[in-house]
């Protein structure tokens, strides 16, 4: 065994697992860093995981698949594939200490016969793949960063019809925290709004397909997650014309921040007001059709129905919430600023959820922010309902 003296035996889902010894990697607040190890594994983003194993298998139905996981690390996510998904494929990290964890945990799960191990730069490894006329079911791309550099040599070797998952930890330049960054790495100009989690999430998708449509391929986001310091999005990759596509789901967010009015619009064109006579903000362009897919997340819930062993609280929460938030693809709404626009008291949200969707609106919570609410129900509705709710 090549591996560091510091190691530890851990367990996620059904993978057994040699990683750095966690305990020496601790910061003030008692979280580990991951940042800090020599050879990279977050323990915190096991949901992630455990959604990327649910996705799999919900979108294969349990078929054997190929697969390549890009940067794989002590290779925890490509070994899970193997054993809790079916899948059969390669994990790969340039890093040779990243190689020496991968060769041993393929070894601990006995996956020699279903996982190659590789120690290629990505881009390398994608490119090269291109030309094996071996064709890739999956690839997953779960950077320390910004996902862009690694998109279009990921999506040369997928066959006609495939699925790519795809980690951002970028999520301040993509939220338009940091705007300078922003527009450097995704050439947007930024605004303060509301629904920044979910701008991020929009403004990944617009980029990745842009670079996806270079190349013949028409993506379609299917499931999306938002934690703390990461996005994680899955794409349907087809290789067709992506031209109606990219015809219909570029526009923009136009914004007004003063009465919270918001809606998408193709261009931006056609001059209209708030409803206080301001002007809106225009945003984009960016993706504007859903980036969830309602149905998909059924599909999620009957894969977890008959998988004991990822019916974790987190995970059942995700999927409880996923199924209504993927049905109404306007931007969220922070109610605490409505209310103290309006200077109603917050009200009981799911019992504000259950009267917008008497009224006959779709309306959900959003696990993108405990203060959001999803709907397409007119803000006025919204205020309204508030109103009602609060007895005034």
């Amino acid at each position: 065994m090549k591996l560091p003296r510091k190691i530890v035996l851990v367990e996620e889902g059904l993978a057994r697992l040699y990683v750095p010894d966690l305990s020496e990697y601790i910061r003030e607040d008692g979280l580990v860093e991951p940042a800090w190890m020599p050879v990279f594994y977050n323990p915190s983003a096991r949901l992630s995981r455990d959604i990327t194993i649910l996705a799999l298998r919900a979108f294969f139905n349990d078929k054997k698949f190929f697969f390549v996981d890009l940067l794989a690390g002590t290779g925890v996510r490509g070994i899970r594939i193997a054993l809790e998904a079916g899948g059969v494929g390669i994990v790969n990290d340039v890093d040779p200490r990243a190689f020496d964890f991968m060769v041993e945990n393929i070894k601990l799960n006995k996956l020699e016969s279903e996982l190659t191990p590789f120690n290629m730069e990505a881009n390398a490894l994608g490119n090269l793949l291109t030309f094996t006329g071996v064709f890739v079911d999956y690839v997953d791309i779960d950077p320390y960063g910004s996902p862009i550099p690694y998109i279009e040599s990921s999506l040369k070797p997928l066959g006609k019809k495939a699925l790519i998952g795809v980690s951002a930890t970028d999520k301040g330049p993509l939220a338009c925290v940091n705007k300078d960054k922003t527009l450097k790495r995704y050439w947007l100009d930024c605004a303060d709004v509301d629904f920044k989690s979910e701008l991020g999430l929009r403004l990944l998708t617009y980029n990745i397909a842009l670079r996806a449509s270079a190349m013949n391929y028409t993506i379609t986001p299917v499931l999306y997650l938002s934690k703390a310091h990461y996005y994680r999005v899955f794409y349907v990759a087809e290789r067709k014309n992506p031209f109606n596509v990219i015809s219909k789901c570029r526009g923009y967010i136009w914004y007004c921040p003063t009465t919270l009015e918001r809606g998408f619009k193709y261009d931006r064109d056609k001059e209209f007001d708030c409803s206080d006579g301001n002007r809106p903000l225009f945003i984009g362009p960016l993706w504007i059709c859903p980036i969830g897919d309602e149905n998909f997340a059924r599909r999620l819930l009957a894969v977890l129905e008959k998988t004991l062993f990822l019916q974790r609280r987190e995970v059942l929460k995700y999927v409880e919430y996923a199924q209504k938030e993927f049905s109404v693809n306007e931007p969220f709404i922070r109610l605490d600023l409505l209310c103290r626009k309006i200077r109603a008291d917050m009200p009981n949200m799911e019992l504000l959820v259950e009267r917008l969707e008497e009224l006959g609106f779709k309306a959900s919570r959003t696990h993108l922010d405990p203060r959001g609410l999803k709907t397409n129900a007119p803000l006025k509705i919204v205020e309204s309902t508030i109103l009602g709710l609060s007895g005034k």
